[in-house]
């Protein structure tokens, strides 16, 4: 859109962070971070994200469809502190790091434009609330996570979900194989 007209693409951005900022505080939510098109946001509790996310869709489906991925996570964030030097704590008031921002950002990428995804940690958090529909996707390989990791879609009516197809470059393999090899007497 910016290459064709930066005007209606700059008022879509604007567009999008208003409804992020709206539904996410509305949601007992903060937004930590912008890049770009991007954000990063943390909640006091999974499902208020998953509902505000929800909400997000909804809200971004109407007039000109802006195309969200939308990946959630629970996990460690530290915001602003990135080290020590000489004694002394040092600051980055942009900063936000943890593995709890590295598989949300994982997540989100696997997600297709309209749809949200969590993480297996976040399902365990969200399944027991009717409202919140979920489909298990498998595990997943994801980029410097150590153990595969389940990811489910939340299948509610109007959100996107990915195809197998638009998944299998990260499934995990489920499958074990053994090699026979004859034994040679030496």
């Amino acid at each position: 859109l910016m290459q064709q007209d930066e005007r209606q693409a700059k008022a879509e951005r604007d567009r999008q962070r208003r409804v992020l900022e709206e539904s996410i505080t509305h949601h007992d939510g903060r937004v930590l971070q912008y890049y770009g098109d991007g954000s990063l946001s943390v909640f006091n509790s999974a499902i208020s994200a998953v509902r505000s996310a929800m909400e997000i869709q909804a809200a971004l489906r109407k007039g000109t469809q802006v195309p969200l991925r939308i990946g959630i996570h629970t996990g460690p964030v530290v915001a602003g502190v990135i080290g020590t030097h000489r004694g002394d704590v040092v600051h980055d008031e942009d900063g936000v790091f943890g593995d709890g921002v590295n598989v949300a950002s994982r997540i989100q990428s696997m997600s297709v434009p309209g749809g949200i995804l969590i993480s297996g940690k976040v399902f365990d958090e969200v399944k027991n609330h009717p409202e919140i529909h979920t489909r298990s996707l498998g595990a997943f390989n994801l980029k410097h996570v150590k153990h595969p990791m389940n990811v489910f879609a939340v299948t509610n009516d109007g959100l996107a979900v990915p195809s197998e197809s638009d998944l299998a470059p990260g499934r995990a393999s489920t499958s074990r194989s053994v090699a026979v090899l004859p034994f040679v007497n030496l």
